[in-house]
């Protein structure tokens, strides 16, 4: 709106001006005119007083035509030199009068009037009216005064052109700037989408980051699942075979029983075996109850250690030999610890006459369902 504003008043302005400035420009022009000069008569030095002629009238010259032209106001003319009066020539000297006749005899009183004498005639000096000086200064004066009117419009003009450049550069300005105002609010609109779909575009990835993660949670949970039912069902064959081994070992101890009360050798050698075999069993039970792993990193399904362990009478641990380890450090430590944690163990039966005995027994991940 500024701006239209802005080019109206400009083409306004500019009509204005080239109705009204060619009239500050037409000027008048200075004409010349020529001026008579009167002669003066002055009268005749040591003279006889007689009176001297009229001056002679003037002459008229006619103005000459005034001469228009197109070219700018010259300054006034400078005002004419006039030349110096020539010297007064000296006066001629006067006719010796004549001798005055006698008078007739008066017959009658007559008056006689002398004869006037005629004055040579004495040159004038050129005289210069002061007329055309008087006409020439107002002239100039006005002339001046329509030099300075010119002047000062001028620099009005001048100024009105600065005035209006002055604004069209504001104009300027304020459209450049609303330009930049523009063109920030246009770049921070295209900043705020773009954080918007980079906003977008991580809620994506992260809801199939977390999608993904749920998809491995509920397989591993399946498989881990799929394992402890295996693992279930393995420790109930192993707890069938268990119980069929106990009734096996219950009947061969009751035979043993009984072919010791009988008396016989063979019958006392079984049932030490039968003995041997379920304290064994008993020690290596004990054992496993403090068998654990950390929960501070995930294990190896195939880690597997297979321990001798050497137990004296009164249950004693004399000596843990590794038949096999599991190329884990720390698993291994952690099966000896877990053996020391055991004792002291049961100690030996009565049918048990040895000092020592051997016990082997198995460590591994996933009895404990802590493999990954």
């Amino acid at each position: 709106m500024a701006a239209v504003l802005l080019a109206v008043t400009l083409h306004v302005t500019v009509v204005v001006s080239m109705l009204f400035m060619p009239s500050l420009f037409i000027t008048k022009p200075i004409v010349e005119e020529a001026v008579s000069v009167s002669l003066v008569a002055l009268p005749e030095l040591g003279g006889t007083g007689a009176p001297s002629p009229p001056p002679a009238a003037p002459v008229k010259v006619g103005k000459p035509a005034a001469v228009k032209t197109a070219a700018p106001v010259k300054p006034p003319p400078q005002p004419k030199v006039t030349p110096p009066p020539e010297p007064i020539a000296p006066p001629q000297p006067a006719e010796p009068p004549k001798p005055v006749q006698p008078p007739p005899p008066p017959r009658e009183q007559v008056a006689v009037q002398p004869e006037p004498t005629v004055a040579q005639p004495v040159e004038a000096k050129n005289a210069i009216s002061l007329a055309p000086e008087k006409r020439k200064i107002k002239k100039a004066r006005e002339t001046k005064v329509a030099e300075e009117k010119v002047r000062i419009h001028e620099q009005e003009e001048q100024a009105l052109q600065k005035k209006i450049e002055e604004r069209r550069k504001e104009a300027e300005q304020r459209r450049k700037e609303e330009q930049e105002l523009q063109k920030k609010i246009e770049e921070r609109k295209r900043e705020a989408e773009r954080k918007e779909e980079q906003r977008r575009e991580d809620a994506r990835k992260k809801a199939l980051a977390q999608a993904r993660l749920d998809q491995i949670r509920a397989e591993n949970e399946a498989r881990a699942a799929a394992a402890e039912a295996r693992e279930l069902a393995a420790q109930a064959n192993a707890a069938a075979a268990a119980l069929n081994a106990a009734r096996a070992s219950a009947g061969r101890q009751t035979a043993a029983v009984q072919g010791a009360m009988r008396g016989t050798t063979s019958g006392r050698e079984t049932a030490r075996g039968i003995v041997e075999q379920t304290y064994g069993q008993t020690a290596a039970a004990r054992i496993k109850e403090f068998w654990q792993l950390p929960d501070t990193r995930n294990w190896e399904n195939n880690l597997i250690a297979k321990v001798v362990i050497t137990i004296s009478k009164k249950g004693e641990v004399v000596r843990i030999q590794f038949e096999r380890r599991s190329g884990d450090p720390q698993f291994d430590q952690l099966v000896e610890k877990t053996i020391r944690r055991a004792v002291p163990l049961p100690p030996f039966p009565a049918l048990m006459p040895e000092e020592t005995t051997e016990v082997p027994c198995n460590f591994n991940v996933r009895e404990l369902g802590k493999s990954r």
